[in-house]
């Protein structure tokens, strides 16, 4: 049997008996997720871009693809 106290975004929940406050656990939903910023879709287009360039590639070679990949 599970007792519950309600709060602003969860529950005071104490899971089995006994009439002391000792043993409560607040439970809530997860965070919604938020969207994605314009940001962090451009690094994420910059890092698959570079991975379809320079596959293979090594040392200075690499570094150089590297650059000119994600900052075009």
């Amino acid at each position: 049997m599970a007792y519950a106290l309600k709060g602003k975004k969860g529950m005071w929940m104490k899971p089995g008996g006994g009439g002391s406050y000792r043993g409560y656990l607040y439970a809530r939903a997860a965070p919604s997720p938020y969207p994605a910023t314009a940001h962090q879709h451009a690094i994420g287009d910059g890092g698959r871009r570079m991975g379809k360039e320079c596959k293979g590639k090594k040392g200075a070679d690499f570094k150089e693809c590297r650059h000119g990949a994600v900052t075009h």
